[in-house]
C-alpha cells in the first residue's frame, strides 16, 4: 500500500472521529494537521503510556525489596528468640523424657489426623479452581476454619513452647534431635548440620566472650609494640570560640581567678591583688562578655594609672563617660571592641584625663573624622602613642594629628576607612601648593591655640614627627601609591625602629631600594601581602642591613630561597619572630633548612642542590609561622627544631605532610596541625 494513501486513510478516520464525537470544531493551523498525520500524537501517548509503566514498576519493585528486608528481619528475630528458648526448653525435655513413649503415640495419631485434613483441603481446592481457598486444621480436638489471607496474617500459636523453639518432642523428631552439651551436661536440640562442638546456647555464648576478649588482647599487645606518636597537648575550646592549650595542671592562683570571674556579680571589691592576676582575671571576664558598666567599677580607682578593658560590648557610652572620673590619673588606656564610644565621650575622655599619655581604641566607628580632629587639637600634645583600628580615621583626623602631635612616638593605624593616600602624605614634607594649603590651616590653629607663645595669625613650618620610632599603618581600605610610600620613608626612615605596611599592594622593588638608603635602623619589619615586590629586592634589601628581630614576610609570593638565606646570614642570631606565612610558590625545603644554618646552592647542569654552607642559623627563634607552605614535613621540622632551641610555638595550619610524628619537646607548641582534634 502506498504511504500517501495510508496517511490520507489515517487522516479520513481522524476527521470522521471528530465528526462524530461533536458537530462543531475550531479552524486548525497545518502544523497541527501534519502532526496528526505523522503520528506524532500517537507516540506521545504510547511514550507516556510507558514511561507511567515503568514507574509503577519501580514503585512495586521497591515495596518487594522492603517486604523481603522486613521478612529478614522478622526471620532474624524470630531465630535470635529460638536461640533464647533452647535453655528453657531443656529443662522441659526433661521433665518430659519419662512420657516419651505416651506422647509419641499421641502424636502420630495427631499427624496422621492432620495429614487426612490437609489432604482433604487440597482436594476441595482443586474442585473450588481459583477461588479462595479455605482449610479445615483440627488441632487438639477443636476445628478452626481460615482463609490463606487471614493464615498468613492473624495466625495466633496455640503452642508457644512449639512455635518459639520448636523444642517438644515432635519439633525434636521433625526439625533435629537432642544431644547433650560437652560443658554443661544439658540437653538441647540441633537442627541442620552437626557442629564440630556440641553446646548449648549459653556455652556457645560464653565461649565467644572469651575468644573476642582474647582477641582484644593480641590487638592491644600488637598495638602496643608499634611506635608510639609524640606527645600532644589537648586543646579545648573555649568560650569565645578560641582555640587554646590546656596546661596540665591548673595553679591554685588560676582556679581563684577562674572562680571570682564566675561569680562575678557577687564581688564588691578585689582588695589587694597584683597587677599580673588583676590583667589575668580580666582577660577571662571579658572573654565570659560579662564585662559592663556595673561591672568595670572593679578595675577603677582614683590611683590607678593604667587601665586595660578588653570587651567593651556591653558597656555604653556614659559607663565610657565615666573612666575619667573614677580614674582621674590616668597616663593608659587601652579600650577593645569599644563600638558605643561616640565623639561626645571620647572628647568628655581628653578634657577629663590631663595625663593621658597612651591611648589605644579598637572599633570606634561611631567617632566621625571631624571628632577625632577635635580631640587631636585637646590632646595631642600630650600624647605619646596612639593606636585605632576599625575606626573612621580620615584626611582632617590625620591632618591634626601630624600638626598638634609632634611628641608621638608611635603610631599605628589598622583598617581604617578614611585612610587614604592623600593622608599618608601628610607624614612627610609637602612638595605640592595642594599639600601645603592642606596644612596650612592646621598650623593657624595650632599657633593660636599656643597661648601667647606666638602671636595669633602667625604661620608654624612644617616640623617633622622627630619623635617617631614606630609606624605601623596596617591593610588599609583605600589604594597607596607606591611613590608616597618612597617619600615617608626617605623622611622618616632613619629614625624609626618598627615599620608596617601589610597590606600595601602597590610597593615594589624601587621601594625596597629607598629601605636599604634610608630605614637603616629598622629592628622589625612587616610587609605582609607585598606581592608585588621580588625575591631578588627583598634578599639584596636584608644583605644590607642586620639585627632584625620580628619579619612577616606573609603572602609575599615571589619570595625565593635566597630571600631566606640572606635574611639568616645577616639577622639569624638575633631573629625572634618570622612569618612565612603563604609563601609557597618559589620556597623549597632548601629555604626552610636555612633557618637551621644549613645554605644550599642550587647545582649546575641539572644537578642537585649542595650543602655550601653551614652556620649558626636562628638559635634564638622563638616563633615561627609556615602554614599553608607544602615543602614543610617531618623532617625539615626535626631539623630546624634541633637546631633552634628556644622555638617554642610553630604555626602548620595547611601543612598535610606534618604528622603527628613531628618532633617534640617540653614546651613546643603545634598549632594548625591537621591530626590535632578538639
Amino acid at each position: 500500500m502506498d504511504p500517501n494513501d495510508r496517511a490520507r486513510g489515517n487522516a479520513a478516520g481522524r476527521a470522521g472521529g471528530r465528526s462524530k464525537g461533536t458537530s462543531i470544531r475550531g479552524p486548525s493551523s497545518a502544523l497541527t494537521d501534519y502532526l496528526q498525520e505523522i503520528g506524532v500524537t500517537d507516540y506521545l501517548r504510547e511514550r507516556r503510556r510507558r514511561e507511567a509503566e515503568e514507574r509503577e514498576r519501580a514503585v512495586a519493585e521497591q515495596g518487594r525489596q522492603q517486604r523481603e528486608q522486613q521478612g529478614e528481619q522478622e526471620q532474624q528475630q524470630a531465630s535470635a528468640e529460638a536461640e533464647n528458648a533452647n535453655e528453657e526448653g531443656a529443662e522441659a525435655e526433661r521433665a518430659e523424657t519419662d512420657h516419651e513413649e505416651t506422647g509419641d503415640a499421641e502424636e502420630e495419631t495427631a499427624d496422621s489426623a492432620l495429614a487426612a485434613d490437609m489432604q482433604h483441603a487440597e482436594d476441595q481446592a482443586q474442585e473450588a479452581g481459583p477461588s479462595t481457598v479455605t482449610v479445615q486444621i483440627k488441632a487438639n480436638g477443636k476445628g478452626k476454619r481460615k482463609s490463606k489471607k487471614d493464615d498468613e496474617s492473624d495466625y495466633e500459636p496455640e503452642d508457644e513452647m512449639t512455635v518459639r523453639g520448636g523444642l517438644n518432642r515432635s519439633s525434636a523428631r521433625k526439625g533435629g534431635r537432642m544431644h547433650d552439651c560437652e560443658m554443661c551436661g544439658r540437653r538441647f536440640l540441633v537442627r541442620g548440620e552437626m557442629p564440630e562442638q556440641l553446646l548449648c546456647a549459653a556455652c556457645r555464648r560464653s565461649k565467644d566472650k572469651a575468644s573476642a576478649a582474647d582477641a582484644a588482647s593480641v590487638a592491644r599487645r600488637a598495638q602496643s609494640m608499634k611506635k608510639k606518636p609524640a606527645a600532644r597537648h589537648k586543646m579545648r575550646k573555649t568560650e569565645g570560640g578560641l582555640l587554646e592549650f590546656e596546661a596540665e595542671l591548673p595553679t591554685l592562683q588560676n582556679l581563684c581567678v577562674r572562680a571570682i570571674a564566675r561569680h562575678l556579680d557577687q564581688v564588691d571589691s578585689f582588695g589587694e591583688v597584683s597587677g599580673p592576676s588583676l590583667d589575668r582575671l580580666n582577660r577571662i571576664i571579658s572573654k565570659l562578655r560579662v564585662l559592663d558598666a556595673q561591672t568595670m567599677r572593679l578595675f577603677m580607682g582614683t590611683d590607678r594609672t593604667s587601665v586595660t578593658l578588653y570587651d567593651c560590648t556591653r558597656i555604653d557610652a556614659a559607663g565610657l563617660r565615666r573612666i575619667s572620673d573614677e580614674c582621674p590619673m590616668l597616663e593608659r588606656l587601652d579600650l577593645q571592641f569599644c563600638g558605643r564610644l561616640d565623639g561626645a565621650s571620647l572628647l568628655a575622655l581628653a578634657q577629663g584625663l590631663p595625663k593621658l599619655q597612651h591611648l589605644r581604641l579598637d572599633g570606634a566607628f561611631l567617632v566621625r573624622d571631624t571628632e577625632w580632629a577635635a580631640f587631636f587639637r585637646e590632646a595631642g600634645g600630650r600624647l605619646r602613642s596612639f593606636s585605632a583600628a576599625f575606626a573612621g580615621f580620615g584626611p582632617q583626623a590625620m591632618r591634626a594629628l601630624v600638626t598638634h602631635s609632634v611628641n608621638i612616638e608611635a603610631l599605628r593605624l589598622a583598617e581604617c576607612s578614611g585612610f587614604d593616600d592623600d593622608c599618608l602624605a601628610m607624614l612627610t614634607v609637602p612638595i605640592t601648593e595642594y599639600e601645603e594649603a592642606e596644612q596650612e590651616a592646621e598650623r593657624q590653629l595650632r599657633a593660636m591655640a599656643g597661648k601667647g607663645k606666638q602671636a595669633a595669625g602667625t604661620a608654624l613650618t612644617w616640623q617633622p614627627l622627630s619623635q617617631l620610632r614606630v609606624l605601623e599603618l596596617q591593610r588599609p581600605h583605600q589604594p597607596m601609591a607606591c611613590t608616597t610610600a618612597r617619600r615617608v620613608v626617605r623622611a622618616l626612615g632613619a629614625q624609626l625602629r618598627v615599620l608596617d605596611m601589610s597590606g600595601f599592594r602597590d610597593l615594589d622593588d624601587d621601594f625596597m631600594s629607598d629601605m636599604g638608603d634610608h630605614a637603616t635602623g629598622l629592628q622589625e619589619l612587616a610587609l605582609a601581602s607585598c606581592d608585588s615586590i621580588t625575591g631578588d629586592a627583598m634578599a639584596a634589601f636584608f644583605a644590607r642591613h642586620n639585627g632584625f628581630t620580628r619579619v612577616d614576610l606573609g603572602r609575599c609570593y615571589m619570595l625565593t630561597d635566597n630571600t631566606v638565606q640572606e635574611l639568616v646570614r645577616h639577622s639569624g642570631t638575633t631573629l625572634r619572630h618570622l612569618s612565612l606565612n603563604s609563601v609557597d610558590d618559589s620556597l623549597t625545603q632548601n629555604g626552610l633548612l636555612a633557618l637551621a644554618g644549613q645554605m644550599f646552592e642550587q647545582g649546575v647542569g641539572g644537578k642537585a642542590p649542595r650543602l655550601a654552607e653551614q652556620t649558626l642559623g636562628c638559635v634564638g627563634l622563638e616563633e615561627l609561622d609556615v602554614s599553608w607552605v607544602r615543602s614543610t614535613t617531618d623532617s625539615v621540622l626535626e631539623t630546624i627544631v634541633s637546631q633552634c632551641k628556644r622555638l617554642d610555638r610553630i604555626s602548620v595550619y595547611g601543612c598535610g605532610s606534618v604528622s603527628a610524628y613531628a618532633p617534640a619537646r617540653p614546651g613546643l607548641k603545634y598549632v594548625g596541625r591537621e591530626c590535632d582534634t578538639l
